[in-house]
């Protein structure tokens, strides 16, 4: 038996380094994007839920933006409170100053977010990493991501739409890889005029023979964002919506939501009328994530550079919309 423990403790030390409540992987796999990543693992709240180690849990990729790291990102959007009340794996790729001086991930560089290389690649391998080590459900795998973050979530939505569920896209854009930063500075604050087709056709390119759903969209965006223009997230809405075989036309719009006079709530259904797109505009909401910092079921994150106190934990609200929470009623 000592020989056993002994040989689990050299293993998980192996693949494991315990930082915090995040936990850093040790893949030894190819890793061609030079990316670190960490995890962390719900904490088990029941004798039930001690004794079920086979249940099979959502893993949530959360990628944060520049001038953070994951430490940075968990702490400030709230997810691992989450992930431990509601039972969730999440797994945060972080970028090193060697790739990115700004610590952002490289969504303008075509060979980082093009399919089975550079970056994109390397987050993929750890989600493979942790389906293989973990007791992931493989059918609710979805990824969240802020400003560059957020750019590289929608290159893995579009790279692996087989692998996501679903994703949540905070202040980023339609996938339109560019090896031109110029570019994608222009991008940025004025994005060219691009119709449906185009924005689909980017897309697809990244699987031509993919006949498969894609992944359910939700995106969240201030209008008074001066770093990177809303237009993106509008495109995006065209972009995802085309990608359903459906309209940019909203089904449902929701003022005041959650009673916050700045935020309506936009929602785009398919053909069978399910929810496939969901779109937050939110007013005088500059470069930053909504929290509401405090001990409450509806509260959580904490205030930091891009992280701002509006009384909603936009955290809470998209870990709803993309299924991880279950209002009984």
């Amino acid at each position: 038996m000592k020989l056993i423990i002994g040989f689990f403790l050299l293993v998980a030390t192996h693949l494991f380094a315990q930082s915090n409540d995040l936990i850093s992987l040790k893949t030894n796999k190819t890793n061609p994007g030079n990316l670190n990543g960490f995890i962390h693992i719900p904490k088990e709240k029941t004798q039930k839920e001690k004794n079920s180690n086979s249940a099979k849990k959502p893993l949530v990729v959360v990628l944060h933006g520049c001038l953070q790291n994951a430490e940075t990102v968990a702490r400030q959007a709230g997810w691992n409170k989450l992930a431990d009340e509601y039972g969730f794996y999440v797994l945060y790729p972080q970028q090193k100053m060697i790739n990115n001086p700004n610590k952002c991930f490289d969504w303008f560089i075509k060979n980082d977010v093009t399919k089975d290389k550079g970056e994109v690649l390397s987050i993929k391998q750890m989600v493979d990493f942790a389906v293989d080590n973990f007791a992931v459900d493989t059918n609710k795998i979805v990824v969240y991501g802020l400003s560059a973050g957020a750019a590289m979530s929608v290159a893995l939505l579009a790279d692996y739409p087989q692998t996501f569920e679903a994703g949540a896209i905070l202040a980023g854009g339609a996938f339109f890889p560019t090896d031109n930063p110029l570019s994608a500075m222009k991008t940025m604050t004025s994005p060219d005029d691009r119709s449906p087709q185009e924005l689909g056709a980017t897309v697809r390119a990244q699987n031509p023979n993919y006949t498969g759903r894609y992944p359910r969209l939700v995106v969240m965006h201030g209008t008074s964002d001066l770093v990177v223009n809303i237009k993106n997230s509008q495109q995006l809405v065209q972009q995802w919506t085309y990608l359903h075989q459906t309209d940019a036309i909203h089904n449902q719009k929701i003022v005041n939501f959650n009673q916050k006079p700045n935020i309506t709530r936009f929602s785009y259904y398919n053909k069978v009328k399910k929810e496939v797109v969901i779109y937050y505009e939110v007013k005088n909401l500059a470069h930053a994530l909504m929290i509401d910092p405090g001990t409450g079921a509806q509260q959580g994150g904490v205030i930091g550079l891009f992280a701002v106190d509006k009384d909603f934990f936009s955290t809470y609200w998209i870990a709803l919309d993309l299924g991880l929470i279950k209002i009984s009623n």
